[in-house]
Parts: C-alpha cells; sequence; structure tokens
C-alpha cells in the first residue's frame, strides 16, 4: 500500500513537474528568444506575450518588435501572430495547420542604391552551409488553412531616389494551400497614400502549372513614381490618381510569357519639368488594354483617350522646353546605343491602337525667340485616329481646333507606317488673326500687323519620289502699322510691299501657290520649299507691283512701269497725261504708297537737240519779226555760213559748233528739273496726291549706264 501510495505520490509529481513547466514555457521560450536574438538573427527583437496553448495546440505572440542594426528603430513588428497546429493529421504524415493569422503587422524597408535594410540578416554568398537533398523520394505532405493577415503595413524607402511609398492597411485572405491542392485562391487589399485603395484576386492553378491575378486600383496617386523618371526625363513632379482593372495571366513554366489585359485611367494627371514649369495636364486620360505580352513584345490597346489636355511648349533661343525635358531620354538613348551588343537578338516590338482620341485639347504656344514674347494658344483641340499599328498602310486621322479663339482650323490627313513618306493632308485654315503674329512681323520685317485676317486651304499628297501641294491663301483687310525700330528684320524679300500691292479692291489678297517637287533629293525640306516659293513670288510681285495692281486702273501694268517722252520735249503731250492719271488713280486707292519717278536721257543726244533748237532761236532773233518763207532754207543758210562743214557734220553736229557749250549745259538743266516740275504739279495740284506720296527726281546721267540711256521716267512704288 505504502509502495502504491509512493508510486502515485510520484506520479502527481511528475506530473505537477510538467504542468508546471509546460505553464512557464511560455515565458522560458519567450526570455530564451529575447536574449538570444542577436546571436541568431544578428537583431534585438522583443517580444510583449508569448503563449502556448496546448489543449488547442496552438501559439499566440503580441508586441513584436525586430529592431534595426542600430537597435534603436524597428525593421517589423506585429501586434499579434496566432498559430493553430493540426496534430492529428500527422497520423497521416500530412503536416497542416488549420489557422494562420497575423494582426497590424509593420515592415519598414529602406533601400540605398543596391544595399537593403535586411542585408546583414541574409546569408551571405560564400556560406559554406549546403542543404542536404531528400533522400527519401517522398514528398512532402502539407496543408495550411485560413491564411490571414490584417491592418498590416509597409514602408519602402528610396534613398538614393529620394521617395518614400507607404501600404497601409494591408489585408491578405489565403483559404487553403496544400501540397495536392489543385487550385489556390488568394485576396488582398491594402491602401497607399491618403486615397488610394489596391484589391488583388490570384488564382493559381497548380496543375497546369497558370495563375491568374486581378488587380484592382482606386484613386492611387501616382507621384511616387517621379523619381524612377528622372533618369528619362527631366521631372519635377508627376500627380494624378490612378483607377484601374487590371487581369495578369502567366505561365509559371515561362515567366517572361505574361499577358495583360482590363483598363484604367488617371484623373487629374500633371507634370512639371525640372524647371517647375507645368509641362502637360489632363483632367482624365483612359487606356483600355487590349492586350500586352512581355515574351513577344506585343502592347496591344483598344483606345487611349485624354480629356482636357494641356501641353504648354516654350520656345527658348537654345532649346525647347520639350527637348530639354525629354534630353535625359535621348542622352541615355545614345549611350545604351554606344554600348549596345549587336551580337544580341532583339525582340521585334508590335503594337496596335484602335482608337487615340484627344478631347478638348488645348497648346500653349510661347515664343522667347523674337524681340518682344509671343504668346498663342490652340485650344479646343478634338483629334481622332484609328487603326494605328507598326504594320498599318493607312491611318486616318481627323483634327479640328480653335486659333487663340479667333480662327479655326480642321483637316484631315492619312499616315503610312510602312512607308513614312506616304503622306495624305487636306487642311482648312479660317478667320485667323494675324494681330497676334505682329511679334513675328516686328521681328522678321519690322513691321506690326495691325489688322488682317489669313484663310489657307492645303492640300498635300506625297510619296517617296513625288511631292505636290496645294496652297490656296485668302488675306482679308490686312493692314501693317509704323516701321519698328527692330534691326533684326532678316527677310530680305519685299513682303509688306509685295502683300500690299497685292490687294484687290475689296482688300482682299489671293495667293494661289502650287508647289511640286522630288523628296528623295537630299536637300529637299517642304517648308523650305513652300517657304522658297512664297519669296519668289513677293520678289515677283514687288518687282513689278503694277502686274498685281493693273485690275485698280484697267491699264496694262507693263505700260506702268515706265513713262517715255521725246528728246528735248519740254511739256506733256496727252498720252503722258493719261498713263499720269491710271497712276493716280491707284495711288488714290493704295495710300500708303509712295511713287518714285526716276528720269533717264541720253545726255549727248539731247544736247544734240537742245543745240539745235538754240541755233534756230539764234535764227529768229537775228531776223527779227520777218521770217522768210523758205525758213528752213534760210536756216540752213544761217548755220552754213558759221560752220561751212553743215553738209559733212549734219544739222546737229553744226549747231553744236557754233552753240556756245555753256548754253546747251544750262538749258539742259533746264528742262530736266522743268520736266520733273511738270510731273509733280500734274500728280500733286492736278490730281491731288499728297506731296509725301510724289517723289519725282533725275538719275545720276553722269555714269548712267548704256542701257538706261532713254529718255524716259522709271516708275517705282514703295510704302510709306
Amino acid at each position: 500500500m505504502k509502495r502504491l501510495k509512493k508510486r502515485y505520490l510520484i506520479s502527481v509529481i511528475v506530473i505537477v513537474f510538467v504542468c508546471i513547466v509546460l505553464f512557464f514555457m511560455s515565458a522560458l521560450v519567450k526570455n530564451w528568444l529575447v536574449k538570444n536574438s542577436e546571436s541568431l538573427v544578428g537583431r534585438k527583437l522583443d517580444i510583449g506575450e508569448l503563449h502556448f496553448n496546448y489543449a488547442k495546440v496552438s501559439v499566440q505572440a503580441k508586441d513584436v518588435v525586430l529592431y534595426e542594426a542600430n537597435k534603436v528603430d524597428s525593421f517589423f513588428s506585429f501586434r499579434e501572430l496566432y498559430i493553430d497546429f493540426s496534430p492529428w493529421k500527422l497520423l497521416g504524415r500530412e503536416y497542416s495547420l488549420s489557422e494562420i493569422r497575423l494582426d497590424q503587422p509593420h515592415v519598414q524597408i529602406i533601400q540605398n542604391d543596391e544595399q537593403f535594410n535586411f542585408d546583414d540578416m541574409l546569408q551571405s554568398e560564400d556560406s559554406t552551409v549546403v542543404a542536404e537533398p531528400d533522400s527519401t523520394g517522398k514528398s512532402l505532405k502539407f496543408s495550411i488553412y485560413n491564411i490571414k493577415l490584417t491592418g498590416g503595413k509597409l514602408a519602402y524607402t528610396d534613398v538614393l531616389m529620394n521617395n518614400r511609398l507607404d501600404f497601409n492597411n494591408l489585408n491578405l485572405e489565403l483559404p487553403l494551400i496544400a501540397w495536392n491542392n489543385k487550385q489556390s485562391d488568394v485576396g488582398a487589399t491594402f491602401t497607399i497614400g491618403e486615397r488610394g485603395r489596391v484589391e488583388l484576386k490570384a488564382l493559381v492553378d497548380n496543375q497546369k502549372n497558370t495563375y491568374q491575378i486581378d488587380v484592382k486600383t482606386t484613386d492611387v496617386s501616382i507621384t511616387p513614381v517621379t523619381g524612377y523618371l528622372k533618369d528619362y526625363m527631366d521631372v519635377e513632379s508627376m500627380d494624378g490618381l490612378l483607377t484601374s482593372a487590371i487581369q495578369i495571366s502567366g505561365d509559371m513554366n515561362d515567366v517572361i510569357n505574361i499577358d495583360v489585359t482590363g483598363g484604367g485611367k488617371v484623373t487629374g494627371f500633371r507634370a512639371k519639368d525640372g524647371r517647375s514649369q507645368e509641362i502637360f495636364s489632363a483632367s482624365e486620360v483612359r487606356a483600355g488594354i487590349a492586350g500586352i505580352n512581355l515574351k513577344t513584345f506585343h502592347f496591344g490597346f483598344s483606345r487611349i483617350e485624354a480629356d482636357n489636355p494641356h501641353l504648354q511648349v516654350v520656345i527658348d533661343k537654345d532649346m525647347t522646353n520639350l527637348e530639354r525635358f525629354l534630353l535625359p531620354y535621348f542622352r541615355n538613348d545614345s549611350i545604351a546605343e554606344a554600348t549596345a551588343d549587336s551580337t544580341s537578338e532583339a525582340v521585334e516590338t508590335t503594337y496596335a491602337i484602335d482608337t487615340l482620341r484627344i478631347n478638348n485639347g488645348e497648346i500653349s504656344i510661347a515664343d522667347n525667340t523674337l524681340n518682344r514674347p509671343f504668346i498663342y494658344s490652340v485650344n479646343d483641340l478634338d483629334m481622332a485616329m484609328a487603326g494605328l499599328t507598326e504594320s498599318a498602310g493607312r491611318i486616318p486621322i481627323t483634327f479640328s481646333a480653335k486659333l487663340n479663339n479667333r480662327g479655326t482650323i480642321d483637316g484631315t490627313t492619312v499616315l503610312n507606317m510602312l512607308e513614312p513618306m506616304n503622306v495624305e493632308f487636306d487642311g482648312k485654315l479660317k478667320r485667323l488673326d494675324l494681330v497676334s503674329f505682329s511679334p513675328y512681323s516686328e521681328y522678321y520685317i519690322a513691321s506690326p500687323i495691325t489688322q488682317g485676317w489669313f484663310n489657307y486651304d492645303l492640300q498635300l499628297r506625297m510619296n517617296p519620289t513625288s511631292l505636290t501641294n496645294q496652297n490656296k491663301i485668302k488675306v482679308e483687310e490686312l493692314e501693317f502699322g509704323k516701321r519698328t525700330k527692330d534691326t533684326t528684320s532678316i527677310i530680305k524679300a519685299p513682303v509688306r510691299l509685295a502683300l500690299y500691292v497685292m490687294k484687290d479692291v475689296n482688300d482682299i489678297i489671293d495667293i494661289d501657290m502650287p508647289v511640286s517637287g522630288n523628296p528623295s533629293e537630299p536637300q529637299f525640306k517642304l517648308g523650305k520649299l513652300i517657304w522658297k516659293t512664297f519669296a519668289n513670288l513677293m520678289v515677283k510681285t514687288a518687282a513689278s507691283p503694277f502686274k498685281a495692281m493693273a485690275g485698280l486702273a484697267g491699264t496694262d501694268p507693263e505700260s506702268m512701269e515706265r513713262l517715255r517722252f521725246e528728246l528735248a520735249q519740254d511739256s506733256l503731250n496727252q498720252v503722258q497725261k493719261s498713263k499720269l492719271v491710271m497712276l493716280a488713280t491707284i495711288l488714290k486707292k493704295k495710300t500708303e504708297l509712295v511713287v518714285q519717278m526716276t528720269q533717264h536721257t541720253d545726255v549727248n543726244a539731247e544736247k544734240e537737240k537742245l543745240a539745235v533748237k538754240l541755233a534756230e532761236e539764234d535764227f529768229r532773233a537775228a531776223q527779227g519779226a520777218t521770217i522768210p518763207e523758205n525758213a528752213g532754207s534760210a536756216f540752213e543758210a544761217f548755220v552754213r555760213q558759221r560752220v561751212p562743214a553743215l553738209d559733212s557734220l549734219g544739222m546737229e553736229k553744226s549747231c553744236q559748233q557754233f552753240v556756245a557749250s555753256s548754253r546747251v549745259d544750262n538749258r539742259l538743266a533746264a528742262l530736266l528739273e522743268q520736266r520733273n516740275q511738270q510731273i509733280r504739279d500734274f500728280l500733286i495740284t492736278g490730281q491731288g496726291l499728297p506731296e509725301s506720296s510724289v517723289h519725282v527726281s533725275t538719275a545720276d546721267l553722269k555714269n548712267l549706264p548704256e542701257e538706261l540711256r532713254i529718255p524716259e521716267y522709271k516708275i517705282e512704288v514703295s510704302l510709306k
């Protein structure tokens, strides 16, 4: 009996001891883990509570903190971890957990270039520890049920990019992971930033080794992406809220074979360049993804659409803000080309955009290269493109816009991706207010535009070897102001004069300017070709202004360029007066014109005629009041008496011999001035033209070229 009692006593003592050990096991394990944490994981560890539930075969840990290497800042922490073990499945040689629950885990990840704040806890690359292979030949049986993560937080800091991402309210649900499970479902949600929300659902097919991930985002800020774009763009900030529904499908046996479908939108998009100037914004940008495959490098979009996009274009003397914005990209691209491995096989990129639209867009232009800034806006811009692919033969584009809220532009164009030189373009520009372009007219021709409306019909057909371009221009009520003091007027073509004289009676300028060329020529440039054609037209018009103004007076334009007269003529005849009347008619209608009439003549021929006239005057003076009936014979006798060699010299030369040269010179000077004054009086007094509109003068007759020694006035016009 005593032995039996002793045996019971020992059993009770053992049971009590085991119970005591089990009771204090949680505290013992907790203290041991805390004390030896640095030798175990290389970091300081704090555990608030640790409990073993032997009835449920579960473990619960609370308020656990794993510190950074500095032993002050938290690297990883959680409020509670609960693990419930299913021991009965061990009988079937299966490891099973009925529940894993992690509440409020917080992780702080810091990256500095290629280093992370957890590198010291990882096994070094030169470690000699080698995992022993499983020699049993049996697969591991396991199952984990009800995996839950609630209230999680992940803070990621990129020191090099000075960027921080906060993932808050992270929740994850995974009903089952098992060794024989045909498929696994995973669901996760978390918030990013102040408003952003992300929902993830994943389905993994363990038999087919495929997966599908559904990603939904709501109002996720894209601002944190800015830092990673600075290698490609001169960007200071990029803001907007992303809302999307994306489906990602893949093959676990072919990790690069990933398909992406779905769509999304960014609202309130804004981008500022490195100078803190807004370069692009849009109230909303939408995209529908028809299919993106990372293995085949195919990028397919059902639509890309932007509402109220605004592009700011600033033209500085060194470069535009767009060139400066993309400068890092082109710099990196040139480096990549220089270091590229020419032996590697490149995957050809294919793309497709079914529809590309711009709704109510605006382009703001600021040109700082002139003598004063040019500020302009292309607004209410609508554009639609269909069927864009890398192999499309015809891509139709339609567009329309307002020009500074005054004029309109609309048109269509067709592009060819297989042959970029195949282009069709038809456009109409209506009622463009030219006053807005005064900074350009002041810079190039030193005159402001005070009034004018520009209309333009353009048609272009181009292929690799041929170009035809029809340009029909109509300018209404064009007026220039007084010449400015700008010294940068680099256009030598007399544009202002040509445009002025081209006006018809209704104050309209009509220009039909066809252009043709061969794009295959090395020096071919369409803009340069059009400008050269226009400049030639201006030069020809200014050189022959009366051709453009012939309709104003109903006369032959060539006859208005000269006013001929006879040698020694000292008064205007009726033909000359009629021509001057027509000239006055034009000047009355073109009040900004100044006429310059320059007298040319053959001085020697004039002197010969004047010498005869002076000899006749001497003859009449010698005869007194009595003039014989045979005056001609008497005059010849009068000259022969003074110059016996009359018959051999001729009348003009003979008269020059006995009439003093000083008298001839004086008479010629008086005659030249008399002609000038008669024309002035006729135009100013007789026709009522202002003196400022009429300039009459005599050319430098002493140095006059032979071809200009003709008795006439050369008539030219210019602007006041």
